[in-house]
């Protein structure tokens, strides 16, 4: 299995018709999505890298293949093809490693890598077909409107297809449901009918003659109270 991202070198006809004959699955990997494969990215960074420095882009690439992964593992060109390259940084030779023990080593390191990622990270709810949602757009980095048409063969991805007709495929970290609208409508009370009733004889007033209080009132202090209702007393000579 060869996981590899959506250049024209790898979703070529030609490739695909190697990939039959010898017997490899090609899976590539979401678009807008380098997270996927960090490695070959960083390898990218190294040759653009090099450009820049205008030195040998083959020799960077021969160091990164022969480094050791580890202090107790091989590089990755020995494990590819069983022997040692000869490069023009300083090495020691060491007494063969068992590749089987190498390869399980690596597997181990995975793991653990694989572990601590997934302590921060959730998997998102499955989207079905036909469901509003929105997608990021690359280049502008804003969420637009589109309807997902199905899922896609490689994993996490989705075919969506936008307002404007156009089909794309898009991790599932890039796509966002629409939530839905809940429609209120506003009923009006209806008018309370008042119905007459017989007129009773009218009630002369009274008037009420109050005494008036020589009794002194004592202010009432003002206070104030925080969040957590503790009273706040102001200084005498505010009072």
């Amino acid at each position: 299995q060869i996981i590899c991202d959506n250049g024209t070198q790898f979703t070529s006809r030609e490739f695909k018709k190697l990939a039959d004959e010898y017997g490899f699955n090609i899976t590539t990997s979401s678009s807008h999505y380098p997270k996927a494969h960090g490695f070959i990215e960083r390898q990218v960074q190294t040759l653009v890298k090099c450009r820049e420095t205008k030195e040998d882009p083959h020799l960077a690439l021969l160091s990164l293949r022969v480094t050791p992964l580890r202090a107790d593992m091989k590089s990755p060109a020995e494990l590819l093809n069983g022997r040692k390259y000869k490069t023009t940084l300083p090495t020691k030779i060491q007494p063969p490693i068992d590749q089987e023990e190498t390869r399980a080593n690596i597997a181990t390191t995975q793991e653990q890598s694989q572990k601590y990622y997934n302590k921060h990270a959730q998997y998102l709810p499955e989207i079905l077909g036909g469901q509003h949602v929105h997608t990021q757009d690359p280049i502008t980095k804003t969420w637009i409107p589109a309807q997902v048409v199905s899922r896609a063969e490689t994993p996490r991805s989705y075919i969506i297809e936008t307002e404007s007709g156009r089909q794309l495929r898009r991790n599932r970290a890039h796509i966002r449901p629409t939530p839905k609208l809940s429609r209120t409508t506003c009923t009006t009370p209806a008018a309370s009918v008042i119905t007459p009733t017989e007129s009773s004889p009218q009630r002369a007033p009274t008037t009420h003659h109050q005494q008036p209080n020589n009794t002194p009132q004592t202010p009432v202090r003002s206070t104030r109270s925080t969040r957590w209702r503790k009273n706040i007393l102001p200084p005498i000579r505010y009072r």
